[in-house]
């Protein structure tokens, strides 16, 4: 049983396909190699900094090599769920999906799935139809793999949105069903100075950054609490299997691809231990890139949090040390999009805001093809967005 999940925007707007397309552009399914990271990352940074909101309020998230890898190249997950789009005239990559593997639990039910994710389409090669026929190749190849069910992540002010109704209109896919709507991102500002010259942002938000994220992390050192260590990784994965437990929908990851992934560069995980020594609570964040008006700052993007077996108290000092780590490494900040299969409260105490940012979580699937029963909408869901 497979399913789709897309995750990301597509930085084109859909368009007409023009009459050359078929001459000019090729779209194909391909096998990711060590070798394509840098041409695809700083793809996806060109795409995503010409962005047209991206250029009027700063803050787009940028792609390097390790960036890339941490997302694509475990090599414990397949290497041939990607398409491109291909300029003939110059044999350049000009568009780009990625797909992850994934496995979703619903109703006592595995479901494998992938997440296609990150899209881009380069800037010169906009509005040209290319987005909706990688789209439909993408679409192709994972029916072909087993997968039909599509659940997707749009941002209102963007575009994927209307590419996602414009490859199902030319396919046999059914239009957007709403599961559920994320209606604010966590946000921890450490370096207010750094935000603002990649964010466009008024004199009173600044202002309410500072009073309401105050750069000084306040924090009294709790001896149950730790960065986390290569060691910890199997009770880490064991505790993954709690989001299944508490939550209507979660995804379930892959045991060796989740140590990987917890070891590679760039990533701040910390954990807690109970009064026995065992750990029972982390969280994790991964670094990137915000860019805006010709300067660039690190970022951390909130990825994991297990604070189910944790009192408050213990939860807020893991937010508020994991908050000290990440300012240690150089991080302006950090956020999240807000997915309530957590308490929020302990990060609140730990100077988080909730930021009000709409994202919507939409369904497809094909008709009479779907082996993933919808539920009308989901109450308490486990994603991450890696």
């Amino acid at each position: 049983m497979k399913s789709i999940v897309e995750n990301q925007e597509i930085m084109d707007t859909p368009g007409e396909i023009e009459g050359n397309q078929g001459q000019e552009y090729k779209i194909e399914q391909f096998t990711l190699h060590d070798s394509d990271y840098k041409e695809i990352s700083d793809l996806i940074t060109t795409a995503f900094l010409n962005d047209e909101m991206a250029k009027k309020e700063g803050g787009v998230l940028i792609f390097n090599e390790e960036t890339f890898r941490r997302i694509f190249g475990s090599p414990y997950l397949p290497k041939d769920l990607f398409v491109r789009a291909i300029h003939i005239p110059t044999n350049e990559v000009i568009g780009f999906i990625g797909c992850i593997p994934r496995t979703v639990h619903y109703q006592n039910s595995l479901f494998e799935c992938a997440i296609p994710a990150w899209a881009a389409v380069h800037w010169k090669h906009q509005r040209k139809g290319i987005s909706v026929e990688m789209g439909k190749e993408v679409r192709k190849m994972l029916i072909e793999k087993g997968y039909n069910i599509a659940f997707s992540f749009h941002e209102p002010e963007q575009h994927g949105k209307d590419l996602s109704a414009a490859v199902s209109r030319e396919t046999d896919l059914i239009p957007l069903k709403r599961l559920a709507n994320i209606n604010h991102f966590l946000i921890r500002i450490f370096d207010i100075q750094k935000v603002k010259k990649v964010f466009k942002l008024k004199r009173y938000e600044r202002w309410g950054l500072k009073i309401l994220s105050p750069p000084k992390i306040k924090y009294k050192p709790n001896s149950q609490i730790r960065r986390y260590e290569p060691e910890d990784g199997p009770i880490l994965f064991e505790l993954m299997s709690d989001h299944v437990e508490q939550n209507e929908m979660a995804i379930v990851h892959e045991e060796k691809d989740f140590l990987w992934y917890l070891n590679q560069p760039g990533v701040n995980c910390v954990v807690h231990e109970n009064t026995h020594g065992d750990v029972d609570g982390f969280l994790l964040a991964w670094e990137f890139l915000f860019a805006g008006y010709g300067e660039s700052v690190p970022f951390g993007w909130l990825d994991l949090v297990h604070t189910y077996r944790l009192k408050q108290t213990d939860a807020t000092d893991l937010a508020k040390f994991l908050a000290i780590q990440s300012k240690e490494m150089g991080w302006a900040g950090i956020q999240m999009p807000y997915i309530k299969y957590f308490n929020a409260i302990p990060f609140k105490k730990a100077k988080f805001i909730l930021f009000p940012k709409k994202i919507y979580i939409d369904a497809f699937y094909q008709e009479n093809h779907s082996t993933l029963p919808l539920p009308e909408k989901l109450n308490t869901f486990y994603f991450d967005w890696r």
